[in-house]
């Protein structure tokens, strides 16, 4: 834009340059002209008469006075004329003016051609370049989209894989937590079956132990009435509770009577028979051995 601006001030400045030097060429040759012109003269009609043509006339003698001189006819006023007629060589300056500004008006115009073709083969660059950078700049952005096509698709991918990870170990989890608690299940079931068979082992044993304990407490029982000697005052129906210590050898140690139906020559008559019963009979198990010992004493 600024260059275009200046080429076409100095385009006009040539142009009055030229028409400048034209113009001083023109008014060079009008002044030379004017300069070798011849001046203007004047024609006056006049009669010359001497003094002898005076006296002859009858005039007297006497020197007449010198006869003043007419005055000059007014002359018309110049008629304008049109411009001076050139001479040949300021013809041939003219036409050489003239040849010059037609050929500057060439140059000029051919300038601006060259100049006009110049800006639209310029013109045709930008639109070619701004073409070429426009599908550029579509190729950038078709690139930036696949680009952004193919980061969402990989990270939709992860993603699943993630997902898919990720379901994986919480049915991993899921199938070894089912598999623990088949476990712990059948371990429980296991312990529990082991504890019913121990259970049911400990009540036969406490079956048996009781069994062997009732049977022992049965001889325990029998062995004091063989020892026991009935007083006097004994009356049927006699139900006493005895509490009886012994050591591991099944001597007694002590003997008290707890309820009793009896007097005291009864009773007396019992801790008796319980001491003469000493040693007691051995347990037929020692794991069941008790110091003290409930018994109730009702003899038939």
């Amino acid at each position: 834009m600024t260059e275009s601006r200046r080429d076409r001030w100095l385009s006009i400045a040539l142009s009055v340059l030229l028409h400048g030097a034209l113009i001083g060429l023109l008014v060079f040759g009008w002044l030379h002209f004017k300069e070798k012109a011849p001046p203007p003269t004047l024609s006056i009609d006049a009669t010359v008469v001497n003094a002898r043509t005076l006296k002859g006339v009858g005039f007297a003698t006497q020197p007449s006075p010198e006869p003043k001189p007419k005055p000059a006819p007014a002359q018309p006023a110049p008629v304008p004329q049109g411009p001076p007629v050139p001479t040949p060589q300021e013809q041939t300056l003219r036409e050489q003016a003239a040849q010059a500004e037609a050929q500057h008006q060439a140059e000029v115009q051919q300038e601006l051609k060259k100049r006009q073709a110049a800006k639209q083969a310029e013109e045709a660059q930008q639109k070619a370049a701004a073409r070429q950078a426009a599908q550029a700049e579509q190729k950038v952005k078709e690139a930036a989209r696949k680009k952004a096509r193919q980061l969402a698709q990989a990270k939709k991918r992860a993603e699943e894989k993630k997902l898919a990870e990720a379901k994986k170990q919480a049915e991993e989890k899921k199938k070894l937590a089912a598999e623990r608690a088949a476990e712990q299940k059948a371990a429980r079931a296991a312990a529990l079956a082991e504890l019913q068979h121990n259970l049911q082992q400990e009540e036969q044993s406490n079956a048996a132990a009781q069994a062997g304990l009732a049977s022992w407490v049965g001889e325990v029982k029998g062995r004091i009435e063989d020892a026991w000697i009935k007083p006097p005052t004994a009356k049927s129906g006699l139900d006493c509770i005895l509490d009886i210590t012994q050591d591991p050898g099944g001597t007694v140690t002590n003997v008290s009577i707890g309820r009793c139906n009896g007097d005291g020559a009864v009773k007396e008559s019992i801790e008796a028979a319980v001491y003469r019963a000493s040693p007691l009979p051995p347990l037929p198990d020692p794991s069941l051995f008790q110091r003290q010992l409930i018994i109730e004493f009702k003899p038939k």
